[in-house]
Order: structure tokens, then C-alpha cells, then sequence
């Protein structure tokens, strides 16, 4: 009886001391995209962030996340073998090099500019000036239909400022995008928003080789947003600023 006494205690001691299961910790690159990723800002670091960082802990997994400027992201995205990123629109020339994960919300392109509305693509073929952002959605769309007005930048600000300052004559992003960076660089005056023209889908995405068990652990986690309303909830506290 003693020694199985003792017994009980030293299983009792290993199990007490032993450490649990550390959670696996994924590679996550961003680009700072008002209001979807925002740059050193711990407190509303954009909604595609938080939903990812909430997926991660629902799936019971770390994130190690590291912003870098939007062409270098993507190429870690193409390039790693296991590294996501929380929003990219699609529609992109080369989206066959990305796994999309799950869809998170809807991107409506648009023009904006200065004291003009801008309204649809033939409107805007005419302009002498469209600044956006190298390798976006947008890029693309404009490509692929000829545009040959286009002025292509490294990040929306870069964008922002060409418009303010006159060099541009419009700009090609989603509304929510335009305004957030606009307002954060304290342009004037306010920007007129053109009709939609192009609607897209704004996705988590990951490298090819993710392995399927996290790209599902990810997608699982999402879905549960979607179904108890979290995901809108986190979206909308960002749309009503």
C-alpha cells in the first residue's frame, strides 16, 4: 500500500511538472493598409488584423506578425513556405501564387478626387493623371484594360500626397482606404467619391505550402466569427469612425 503510495505521488509530481504543449506560432507579414492593417498601432491595428489575431486564438495558435512595404510582403507571402497575411484583394494578375484562406469582406473600388466625381472608367481613361499603389487589385483592373494614364506608387500615402499636392488628378482604392489615409495626413480639402466600378473580395491569404491542417484551423476559426457575429462586430467598429 505504501508503495503504491509513493508511486501516486511521483506520477502526480510529473504530471503536475510537466510542461504543457507549447502552440504552434505562425509567420505573419502585413503592409500598412488603413483600416485594414495599421502600423504601430497596438490599440486599432486594423480590422483584417484583429480578425486574424482572433482566429488564431480561437484556433489556439501564436502569431509573430512584422509589417513591411506591400511588395515585400507579398513576396514573403509567394515565397516562404508558411506565412500569411490578412487581407489581399483579389483579382490580382498572379493569384494562383497565393492559397486564399477564407474571405473576411468586400472591397468596392472607386476614384476619388479634389472638388470631381469621377464616376466610371471612361471618365477616368480621359484623365491625365490616376495614382495608385504598384501590384494592387487595382493595378491590375487598369492594366488589363489599357489604361496608359496610370501612375503607380509604393504605399496610399505616396498616393495621397500626389493627389493633395496636384501631381495627380485622381485615385483608385476603396472609399474606406482613401478616407482613413487622407484624414491621417490631414489633406484638404475633402475628398469627392466616384461611383463603385469594381467590386472584390478581400481574403486572408498564405503561402502556397502552408500545411492544409493550419490553412483549416485558420478557415474553422473565421467561420465561428462569421457565425456569432464577431467578425462584423470587429469590421464595424472601424467603419463607424
Amino acid at each position: 500500500m505504501l508503495h503504491r503510495f509513493f508511486v501516486s505521488l511521483i506520477v502526480l509530481a510529473f504530471c503536475l511538472g510537466a510542461p504543457l504543449a507549447a502552440q504552434p506560432t505562425d509567420k505573419v507579414v502585413a503592409a500598412h493598409y488603413p483600416p485594414l492593417m495599421v502600423a504601430n498601432d497596438r490599440e486599432r491595428p486594423g480590422y483584417a488584423l484583429e480578425i486574424l489575431k482572433e482566429a488564431a486564438r480561437r484556433a489556439g495558435r501564436n502569431i509573430n506578425i512584422t509589417f513591411l512595404p506591400f511588395e515585400r510582403a507579398i513576396f514573403e507571402v509567394q515565397n516562404d513556405p508558411a506565412t500569411l497575411m490578412p487581407s489581399l484583394f483579389k483579382g490580382k494578375a498572379r493569384d494562383d501564387l497565393f492559397l486564399w484562406v477564407i474571405d473576411i469582406s468586400m472591397a468596392e473600388l472607386r476614384f476619388a478626387a479634389v472638388n470631381a466625381s469621377v464616376n466610371d472608367l471612361d471618365a477616368a481613361r480621359a484623365l491625365p493623371t490616376i495614382v495608385l499603389e504598384n501590384g494592387t487589385t487595382g493595378d491590375t483592373l487598369l492594366t488589363k484594360l489599357g489604361f496608359d494614364n496610370v501612375m503607380r506608387l509604393h504605399d496610399p500615402e505616396a498616393s495621397a500626397r500626389m493627389l493633395q499636392s496636384g501631381r495627380a488628378t485622381a485615385w483608385f482604392l476603396t472609399q474606406s482606404n482613401m478616407q482613413r489615409v487622407w484624414s491621417a495626413i490631414g489633406a484638404q480639402p475633402p475628398l469627392t467619391f466616384g461611383d463603385v466600378v469594381h467590386e472584390v473580395p478581400i481574403s486572408i491569404v498564405a503561402s502556397p505550402t502552408l500545411p492544409p491542417e493550419t490553412k483549416a484551423a485558420y478557415r474553422d476559426a473565421v467561420q465561428s466569427m462569421y457565425d456569432d457575429g464577431t467578425l462584423v462586430d470587429i469590421i464595424a467598429r472601424y467603419e463607424a469612425l
